[in-house]
This record gives C-alpha cells, sequence and structure tokens, in this order.
C-alpha cells in the first residue's frame, strides 16, 4: 500500500450541511462495534494474524455495491499532517496511527470512516450534522449488514456482540452528540443538568478539549455509557429523550438570560463582534471561544446573517492542522514581523474567520 498525504484525504465536510437541532446539537454519530469470529482481539493478535483480519476487511469492502465509494488505508501510511487532520475531524482517534496493523476505511462523502484493528477488528462510525441518530444508525447499520454478508462477527445469544470493551457488549453501539451550552453553563445549572443526564446511561464530556475541566466555547459531548442496557431501538430512543431534554434546558435558559441581563448578555457578544473584526492574532482556544458567542448571539437573536452549520464547519476549519495544511499549500503572505510557524497559524485562524463572519450583523 503506497504512502497516503493530507491531499488525498480532502473528503466533502459532512458537518458543513444543515441538520436537525443545529442551534444546539452540531453533530450526531453512531459507531458499531465488532469482532472476526475465530480470531483474538486486537490486543492479542500476532502480526499474521492481524494482516489476515485487514486483508479480509478490506476485501470485503471492495465487493460492496459502489465500492468506488470507499477508500481503504493502512493509518502509518498517512502522512503527519493527514493523521492529525483526520483525528481533529473525529474519524480516526490519535493512537490508532502507532498500531503498525490498524486500518482506517472513507466513505467518500466523509460520513463514514472504519477503524480496523485498533481496539476491536472494525469499529464503523457513521456521522452526521445536526442531531438525528435513526438516521446516523441506518448508515451504519447499512454497512454492518453488507459486511455480515461476507464476514461472520463473534457474538453470543447470551451477551450480544463480543468486543473488547465489556461496556460495548451487546448493540456494540456506542452513541455520541456534540453539543453548545453556554446559556447553562452561564446560568450554573450545568451541574444540575449532567446529574440528571448521568441517570439516563448517558455521561459528559468536555469535547474539543477532553483533558480540560471547563469546556472551551461551552462545547460538551454527550455519550451513552454502556451498550447492553436494552436493544438498539431502547437505547437510540433513550439517547433522542436525553439530548432533547438537555437542548430544551439550554433554549429556556437562554430565554431566561435574555429577558432578566440582557445588557451582560449582548455585550458578550459584542465584545466577540469587535474582537474578531479587529484581531490580528486568535489562538484556538480564542477562536473556539469566539465563535461559540457568535452561535449564541444568533440563539438570542442579537446576531443574523451565517448559519449554525456554516458555524459548525468554521470550528473545524480553525483547527490547528486544517490551518497548517492551508499555510502549506497557499501562497499566502503573511507579515514580514510573522516568523513562526506558530505565529502564522494564529495570523491565518484570524483572516480565515475575519472572512467566514464578514456578514454576521448586529439585530
Amino acid at each position: 500500500m503506497s504512502n497516503t498525504n493530507s491531499s488525498q484525504l480532502s473528503h466533502d465536510a459532512w458537518y458543513s450541511f444543515p441538520g436537525e437541532e443545529n442551534d444546539i446539537v452540531l453533530s450526531t454519530r453512531v459507531r458499531l462495534a465488532r469482532n472476526l469470529a475465530d480470531f483474538t482481539f486486537p490486543s492479542q493478535s500476532n502480526a499474521d494474524e492481524a494482516e489476515r483480519i485487514q486483508s479480509l476487511i478490506f476485501d470485503s469492502f471492495s465487493s460492496m455495491e459502489n465500492p468506488d465509494n470507499f477508500q481503504t488505508i493502512r493509518l502509518s501510511n498517512i502522512d503527519a499532517l493527514g493523521q492529525r487532520i483526520l483525528a481533529e475531524r473525529g474519524m480516526f482517534p490519535y493512537p490508532a496511527y502507532s498500531f503498525p496493523w490498524c486500518g482506517g476505511i472513507v466513505r467518500n462523502d466523509g460520513k463514514i470512516a472504519c477503524s480496523v484493528n485498533y481496539l476491536d477488528h472494525i469499529r464503523i462510525a457513521s456521522f452526521i450534522s445536526g442531531f438525528d441518530c435513526e438516521k446516523a444508525y441506518l448508515t451504519a447499520h447499512d454497512i454492518d449488514s453488507s459486511l455480515q454478508d461476507k464476514l461472520q462477527f463473534a457474538a453470543s445469544p447470551q451477551m450480544g456482540y463480543l468486543t473488547s470493551n465489556l461496556k460495548d457488549l451487546g448493540s456494540g453501539m456506542k452513541l455520541s452528540a456534540v453539543l453548545h451550552l453556554p446559556s447553562i453553563t452561564i446560568a450554573k445549572i450545568a451541574d444540575k443538568v449532567f446529574r440528571e443526564t448521568t441517570d439516563t446511561n448517558c455521561m459528559v464530556s468536555v469535547f474539543f478539549d477532553p483533558k480540560e475541566i471547563s469546556a472551551s466555547g461551552s462545547f460538551f459531548l454527550i455519550q451513552n455509557k454502556n451498550s447492553y442496557c436494552g436493544d438498539e431501538g431502547e437505547q437510540l430512543q433513550n439517547f433522542q429523550q436525553t439530548i432533547l431534554r438537555i437542548a430544551e434546558y439550554e433554549r429556556g435558559a437562554t430565554m431566561s438570560l435574555l429577558e432578566t441581563r440582557p445588557t451582560r448578555v449582548k455585550d458578550s457578544v459584542y465584545r466577540a463582534i469587535a474582537t474578531l473584526r479587529y484581531a490580528r492574532f486568535i489562538s484556538r482556544k480564542e477562536g473556539l471561544e469566539l465563535i461559540s458567542r457568535i452561535k449564541w448571539g444568533l440563539n438570542l437573536g442579537i446576531l443574523s446573517g451565517i448559519e449554525h452549520n456554516e458555524l459548525t464547519a468554521l470550528l473545524y476549519r480553525i483547527q490547528n492542522a486544517h490551518l497548517l495544511y492551508v499555510s502549506r499549500n497557499s501562497s499566502l503572505d503573511f507579515e514580514k514581523d510573522i516568523l513562526t510557524e506558530d505565529a502564522k497559524i494564529d495570523r491565518l485562524r484570524s483572516l480565515v474567520m475575519q472572512e467566514a463572519l464578514s456578514s454576521v450583523q448586529i439585530n
């Protein structure tokens, strides 16, 4: 397999399209974990076995309907920048690139990404803009069903699908949604909302900076805790109810803040507009915060001139690897005193954001 560079991985950005509940929910992901019967889990596989597993899975995709829609990749063959870009998009986790037998399958529209020989033999991930669990599930399920025509997956009548992580036993399904929750954060009711969430077989974490205590821009990741409570339909229904309940909390808090603290709310949004218009350098963390406040301004009715899906796309465009790719593959002329790569990225981030948000208006 030949070496793959980042320019070969420029799939359509699924996150740039409109989606349901897009004012609060940025994206939905459904991931199905599967393992081949009669093979050990990846952590115990030897080189020959891992190569055999990868070959079987890659061959199964090549015999699917419209096989040209899928690109198979050995992850270690992707150049370093391409690895970072795909990781920023949530398609493959960083640790997977260091495993010599890890592979990946990406559909040309970017809405399907499958890791091979990482923690399980295959993990099928379906991405969709906004909130639509059922549609994301059906997309992943179609791939799963096609693979099962050619491969036998490890399963038990008592435990369901067998996976490397005990929490994934059963359906093998991990449900995820990225939410923007500035109002419940500012209103100091986030802890209450998140406690209720943990009682519904779901957990909450920071999205863009998972190692941080607080979320940059109030972006949070909501996931189901395990895959063995109920069947797929019950898990989907429970997750959908949880996400929609959180969204209603956020909308209610937004209206309450606009009614009780309008001056402070407007000051926060107006400051974001002023910074964006005149800043020459914007760090990644500040960029996330500024986009968060612009998105909040839309929900408050204070701003107009841009759509929520455009802001979601901008969140990915301002990530460091995405900007580094643009910097290295364009003829941009930076000011003479901007010499380091880090400075160029922060300068480019300000330019990208100013162009993307140039049509935003104060109502």
